[in-house]
């Protein structure tokens, strides 16, 4: 939801984080100001989950749509001077109410993903998945993930702004291994999904007692990286029964 008055002078901060998600090389670069149009992050509710054996190994699949629910676009440019640096810093675009923007650096990097078998730029840290007993604090099994980030779904029900009439972000430099830069982001009603069937989307189970009873937990940007309107509804949650061949869904949140 787009922030009020009362949500700014809390001071939300461009790249703030939360202690619980906090990551010691993370700062926070400025303070949002009312004529900024920011993104709010947040995942659909899961679908599509089933538990498989992949190459040996007992996992819960599942499909996930990173969704743009904010004020504005959430566009994000990478760059480097040469080829041999691995990673690229992330700068996002923040856009202005007077039509302007301001590109604020972020903490965020992107990298080629070649060992996760999807051959274009991610957005490192873009989510988690993880997995634990209802009531616990600490996730049981938990799988990080990289990202490119596009326009790829229009989301159902309202934003915080119209949505965008098209698809601005499109890809990430796919088997463009020398790019020196590359941009991705999601408009505004829009939404990136990850089906259960792609590589990488999936929580290993390996020695979980089954069958039990556990809390599924997808978080948008878990690490606070990015800046948005809100960072208290980037995660979705999903109550599960899980036995060593099926899952079943007992509610929607946990």
């Amino acid at each position: 939801m787009l922030a009020t008055a009362a949500t700014a002078a809390t001071a939300l901060l461009l790249g703030a984080v939360t202690p619980a998600t906090a990551d010691p090389g993370s700062a926070p670069h400025r303070v949002a100001g009312p004529e900024d149009r920011l993104p709010d992050l947040q995942i659909e509710p899961l679908s599509d989950l089933r538990v498989q054996i992949l190459e040996g190994r007992r996992v819960l699949r599942f499909t996930a749509v990173i969704a743009n629910r904010g004020d504005g676009a959430l566009e994000l440019t990478a760059s480097r001077t040469s080829t041999s640096t691995q990673e690229m810093p992330v700068v996002q675009r923040i856009y202005q109410r007077d039509g302007g923007y301001e590109s604020v650096p972020t903490d965020a990097v992107v990298s080629y993903a070649v060992a996760d078998k999807h051959s274009h730029w991610h957005l490192q840290h873009a989510a988690q998945y993880s997995l634990r007993v209802p009531g616990e604090e600490h996730p049981r099994v938990a799988h990080k993930e990289g990202f490119c980030l596009i326009d790829d779904v229009r989301l159902p029900g309202a934003s915080a702004a119209e949505p965008a009439e098209s698809a601005e972000y499109l890809g990430c430099e796919e088997g463009l291994t020398e790019s020196r830069s590359v941009t991705q982001g999601i408009s505004v009603g829009w939404g990136d999904p990850y089906s259960f069937d792609v590589w990488g989307q999936w929580i290993d189970l390996t020695g979980l007692p089954l069958p039990g009873r556990y809390c599924v937990e997808a978080t948008a940007d878990p690490r606070g990286l990015l800046a948005e309107t809100d960072t208290g509804n980037n995660t979705t949650t999903t109550l599960v029964d899980l036995t060593s061949d099926d899952v079943k869904v007992v509610d929607t949140g946990c």
